[in-house]
C-alpha cells in the first residue's frame, strides 16, 4: 500500500504537456527534451523552426516516420516506422501546439 500511494504521489509531481505518449512515442522523449538538445532538438526548438511553415506538419511527420539527416547537425534521426499514422498526426500537431 505504501508503494502505491509513493507511486500516485510521484505521478501527481509529473507535468502534464497535453500531450499523452504511447509506448512508442515515449522513445522520442529518449532523444528530445522539451527546450533543450539532448540527442535532437527539443520540441520547443524544433516548433520554432518550423513556425509560420503551413507545410510543418507534413515535413514532421516525414521526418518522424522516415528518421532524418542534416537538418540539426551531423546526428541522424532513426526512422520511427512502429508508430501508427494517428500517432505520428497527433505527435507533429503536438509538436507545432508549442508556437501558441
Amino acid at each position: 500500500m505504501k508503494r502505491i500511494l509513493l507511486g500516485l504521489a510521484i505521478a501527481s509531481l509529473i507535468p502534464v504537456t497535453g500531450f499523452a505518449a504511447s509506448a512508442g512515442e515515449q522513445s522520442c522523449r529518449a532523444c528530445h527534451g522539451m527546450e533543450k538538445t539532448i540527442v535532437g532538438p527539443g520540441f520547443n526548438q524544433i516548433a520554432a523552426r518550423y513556425k509560420g511553415d503551413a507545410d510543418a506538419v507534413q515535413k514532421l511527420k516525414i521526418s518522424i516516420v522516415e528518421g532524418s539527416s542534416g537538418k540539426w547537425g551531423s546526428t541522424p534521426m532513426p526512422a520511427n516506422k512502429d508508430l501508427t499514422a494517428e500517432e505520428v498526426d497527433r505527435f507533429a500537431r503536438w509538436i507545432m501546439s508549442l508556437n501558441k
